[in-house]
């Protein structure tokens, strides 16, 4: 999957991490859409044997999965999954330099072999 999803968000409560890309900014309300979104979770409340929840409006992208590789951009995130379909997944995105910062932490913490190319 080649995506762009101009808007990307990070949320941290306490041993639960998210990443949201979306292709629209959150107007917060909890009105449900079928705009494109790309989400990614982890907890380390429990041990989860280092797989990430993935979410995606593409229903061949949802469930837990190993993440083989991963590539942060400052635009741009590639990852791998371990499965044998639909593993590749490449979205485009926006951020500002703090947004970036604040992404890198929580994607380094959920995928800590995250290689960074900047």
């Amino acid at each position: 999957m080649k995506i762009a999803l101009d808007y990307v968000s990070v949320s941290i409560s306490g041993d639960y991490y998210q990443v949201s890309f979306d292709s629209k900014e959150d107007d917060g309300t909890d009105e449900i859409t079928d705009d494109p979104y790309f989400l990614i979770q982890r907890q380390f409340e429990m041990p989860d044997g280092g797989k990430v929840y993935i979410e995606s409006h593409d229903e061949n992208y949802i469930g837990h999965f190993i993440v083989n590789r991963a590539t942060l951009k400052m635009d741009k995130i590639h990852l791998e999954l371990k499965k044998p379909k639909y593993s590749n997944i490449e979205i485009f995105f926006k951020a500002t330099e703090k947004d970036f910062k604040e992404l890198h932490s929580a994607l380094k913490t959920m995928i800590p072999s995250i290689s960074v190319k900047l």
